[in-house]
């Protein structure tokens, strides 16, 4: 009876203050981003419309091109000439962002070179096509083999196949299963927990991960990612920003003593192993939904970050959602915004700063203009939910991998040494 009184006192705290956190913001006032396509902002359910997965025979030459696997994208296929295959993308809906997700295979009973045609359907080539023989190792095309004609929108490829079978894709193939093999090896350190907060539209498992060598009141850290499916480099700089936090350095042991790390790796599992452009099963871009709170997967994470900051009564410290666009950019809110809470944006900034000393030749890109506290993304959530600092790190769609993991684990070890030197 205990048990369930507190547990029904905790769900009605949870209910208060997510109505308190966002009573100062109205319907009205939620506006998207300037980017976004109309909208963006109704969050309820949407038609989906699956691709269909089949094995293209192209009878002639002995070719095969497949969609038929967990994460791929490939709408059509058609012979446009005697040299020339085109792959024919449409998204799951729209209107939608243009995050042009493609995945697919191709091969031959014999060694040949041919071209391929991608075109789009409510979007336009965006991705540099990464290969692969394995679907885990993956190298850029060539780039003499590879042309993006821009003013069309239509990517050009030139391959070289074989009876082996040659993964084309948009971005390497980081799908839910690839987290969890990742969860399993983290899960070797006793300071680690795992468990499920709850399942996405199709059923798939939201994991959260717990990292303290604390107490449960300890102030808290919450990391998120994944929101958008084809946001894998964002993926790349979670994992190393968190295996950072996980290491044997002294500074990490001391962060866990005295933080308590929440961290949601993949919010959006069906539109990853789906391939989907940007939303989830329901048709909803998810990071648009944190003011709505239509969709399973927002509502989840909110209710569990919440739970844990109210059950805990701790303050969160840090908040940082990982994406993915064109170039590496920190969206963090704006100086104006914060002249109620100074010390927010005075964390954010020597945070940066550091990362900055740490790589004087690495461009630090920051934009407060997006940050309005009133667009339904999670940091503003966040931030009207949490008075903490709160941003989203944008690592570029074809920023050098190894470069993303260096830096991405620089800027925890900088989030370290902030919230550590602020604590004392």
């Amino acid at each position: 009876m205990r048990s369930l009184l507190k547990y029904s006192l905790a769900a009605l705290l949870v209910l208060v203050i997510s109505c308190t956190s966002s009573k100062e913001i109205s319907h009205e006032d939620i506006k998207g981003l300037p980017y976004d396509p109309p909208g963006s902002t109704v969050t309820t359910n949407k038609t989906i419309y699956p691709q269909y997965k089949r094995t293209f025979l192209f009878s002639g030459s002995n070719l095969y091109v497949s969609n038929e696997f967990t994460g791929s994208r490939l709408n059509d296929c058609y012979q446009e000439n005697d040299s020339t295959l085109v792959a024919a993308i449409e998204p799951e809906n729209s209107p939608i962002n243009n995050s042009a997700w493609y995945a697919f295979k191709v091969w031959s009973n014999k060694e040949k070179k041919i071209n391929l045609k991608i075109i789009y359907k409510d979007g336009s080539q965006r991705y540099v096509p990464k290969l692969s023989y394995d679907g885990d190792n993956w190298t850029p095309i060539d780039s003499n083999l590879y042309f993006n004609d821009t003013a069309k929108g239509i990517g050009y490829l030139t391959l070289k196949v074989n009876s082996d079978t040659l993964w084309v894709s948009g971005q390497e193939l980081i799908l839910s299963h690839y987290y969890e093999k990742w969860i399993d090896k983290l899960l070797q350190n006793p300071f680690i927990k795992k468990s499920v907060i709850g399942k996405s539209v199709n059923g798939r498992a939201i994991n959260k991960l717990e990292i303290d060598e604390g107490n449960d009141n300890s102030d808290l850290i919450y990391i998120i990612g994944r929101q958008h499916p084809p946001e894998v480099t964002g993926a790349f700089g979670l994992i190393s920003f968190v295996e950072k936090l996980t290491d044997d350095s002294e500074l990490s042991k001391n962060i866990r003593e005295k933080f308590r790390i929440v961290v949601i790796p993949i919010v959006n599992p069906d539109g990853v192993d789906n391939g989907h452009w940007r939303h989830n099963a329901n048709g909803v871009d998810l990071n648009r939904d944190w003011f709505a709170f239509n969709q399973p997967e927002t509502r989840q994470v909110r209710d569990e970050l919440m739970r844990i900051a109210n059950e805990s009564q701790s303050k969160v410290k840090f908040f940082i959602d990982f994406h993915s666009t064109q170039q590496d950019i920190f969206y963090i809110t704006s100086k104006d915004s914060t002249l109620d809470f100074d010390p927010i944006y005075e964390t954010t900034e020597s945070w940066l700063n550091i990362i900055q000393e740490m790589f004087p030749d690495y461009k630090l890109n920051i934009d407060e203009s997006l940050n309005s506290n009133k667009a339904p993304t999670s940091d503003d959530w966040a931030y009207n939910t949490f008075n903490c600092p709160a941003l989203t790190y944008e690592l570029g769609d074809e920023t050098d991998r190894n470069l993303i993991r260096k830096i991405c684990s620089g800027a925890a070890e900088a989030m370290m040494e902030t919230l550590l030197k602020e604590r004392k």
